[in-house]
């Protein structure tokens, strides 16, 4: 058994390594179904330790997304809000959660950023895109993968992680 202090520090290391892979160049073909890192770690931690990520962390967490993808100051930031407010709903009565329970949880917190981010363009610029529809599905595909990983550093500290 871990100290919280090891919690903390993989919190931490999660956020930073989803940020690398956020802002990691690829080939243009493949930019447009890029997962979007930060929102699947930050929808983890929200699920599985959601008395650690208050909502001024999440609120830091979009904003930096909000300054590592260039959007407006702000939309990501109020999209990472809302998805942390509707998790915590559906988390309201559940105690553990299996794989394809936090899987279904992840897939609506994923669907609720991406529409309010549309949400946001159209109002801002007065058009309406489907631009990131290929990145809420690889994202889906690929958050029991982030799942693995981040469940083994959750795990390490035993106490009550809600």
């Amino acid at each position: 058994m871990k100290s919280k202090a090891f919690l903390i520090t993989g919190m931490i290391a999660s956020f930073i390594v989803a940020s690398t892979l956020s802002v990691y160049p690829l080939q243009h073909t493949l930019a447009s179904i890029r997962p979007s890192f930060m929102v699947m770690v930050m929808i983890f931690w929200v699920m599985y330790r959601s008395s650690m990520m208050s909502v001024w962390a999440v609120f830091l967490v979009g904003l930096a997304s909000d300054l590592l993808l260039g959007t407006h100051l702000g939309y990501q930031a109020f999209c990472a809000v809302l998805t942390a407010l509707v998790l915590r709903i559906m988390m309201l009565y559940s105690k553990e959660l299996t794989l394809v329970q936090a899987w279904f949880g992840a897939s609506v917190g994923l669907c609720v950023y991406q529409v309010a981010l549309w949400i946001l363009h159209a109002l801002a610029y007065g058009e309406f895109s489907f631009i990131g529809f290929g990145s809420v599905l690889s994202s889906i595909l690929f958050f029991p993968v982030v799942w693995l990983a981040l469940h083994w550093i959750n795990k390490q500290v035993k106490e009550r992680a809600y």
